[in-house]
């Protein structure tokens, strides 16, 4: 027969180990879970320090070639750009570094798309650039809109590189509806000729018979003088197993304006800042434009 008093001690070690173990489990879950939280905030932090390291180097990469490109252009004392890139490619510049590698450098149209975002514009503008998207919304998928659309820069859309598609919905929005001879003029004569002019746009408007009013939103929404350029960059290898590889690849979108100055004669072409920039990879053999928007 066992004395009470050990019966009453056994008991109490039994119920201390009882509620000591669910104590242990729930401080381990704890400790586990500050440990799961502090490394996830390091990690973030990382990533966070990391992101900022590639901004301050493309930025500053960036400015660099803004640099490059400004020099180039002025070299091109006012010439019509399209006169001095590669009509295929569009390329203007290479630049040789010291380990041997390549900078190519490209200038492409990049007013091929419709403005989206009409806020301050004038009433005339928010009337002709509603009226285009009202038609796209209706007509295109949401992949094609987005493709389609940009949200800065002129109102007017190249004439020389807008997509067809695009080049449709405008002229239907031109003659409320009823545009596709128009749009098919258009598209011939673009075929004929690597770039039209405004010459062009007012011997398509009589072939067609337009009215003075449709002639004008014609010469406002579809652009022949192009200010918005997209500009890709290119880096090759220069040496060992990378050696003319192409290793990285950016995009970006700024402005180019013909500055004539106070000067006589002085036709200099003006760099804006880059408006966009980005890292497009290497995995396309052709950048997509819409892309650096």
């Amino acid at each position: 027969m066992l004395h009470p008093r050990c019966s009453l001690h056994c008991g109490t070690n039994d119920s201390s180990r009882g509620f000591a173990l669910p104590m242990v489990i729930l401080v381990m879950v704890v400790v586990g879970l500050v440990v799961s939280v502090s490394l996830t905030r390091m990690s973030a932090q990382n990533l966070i320090v990391q992101r900022q390291i590639r901004a301050s180097q493309e930025h500053h990469a960036g400015r660099g070639l803004q640099e490059a490109i400004g020099a180039w252009l002025r070299q091109q004392n006012g010439r019509d750009l399209f006169d001095v890139l590669d009509p295929e490619t569009g390329h203007a510049m290479d630049i040789r570094l010291e380990d041997g590698s390549v900078v190519s450098v490209f200038l492409r149209d990049g007013q091929g798309s419709a403005l989206s975002n009409l806020t301050g514009r004038r009433q005339r503008e928010i009337n002709d650039g509603s009226e285009i998207l009202r038609r796209l919304s209706r007509n295109v998928s949401p992949n094609q809109y987005m493709r389609m659309t940009r949200p800065f820069g002129a109102i007017g859309i190249s004439i020389t590189s807008a997509p067809e598609l695009l080049v449709t919905n405008v002229c239907n929005a031109i003659m409320d509806g009823n545009g596709s001879s128009l749009a098919n003029e258009i598209l011939s004569m673009r075929q004929q000729n690597d770039r039209l002019g405004r010459t062009d746009l007012t011997a398509i408007s009589r072939t067609i018979g337009l009215t003075s009013e449709q002639r004008a939103m014609m010469q406002r929404v579809f652009a022949t003088d192009i200010e918005l350029w997209a500009v890709i960059v290119e880096v090759r290898g220069g040496r060992g197993v990378s050696s003319n590889r192409l290793i990285s690849r950016y995009g970006g979108i700024t402005r180019i304006r013909l500055n004539t100055g106070r000067r006589q004669g002085s036709n200099l072409m003006e760099l804006g800042a880059f408006l966009t920039w980005k890292d497009i990879g290497v995995e396309r053999s052709e950048p997509d434009l819409a892309d650096l928007f």
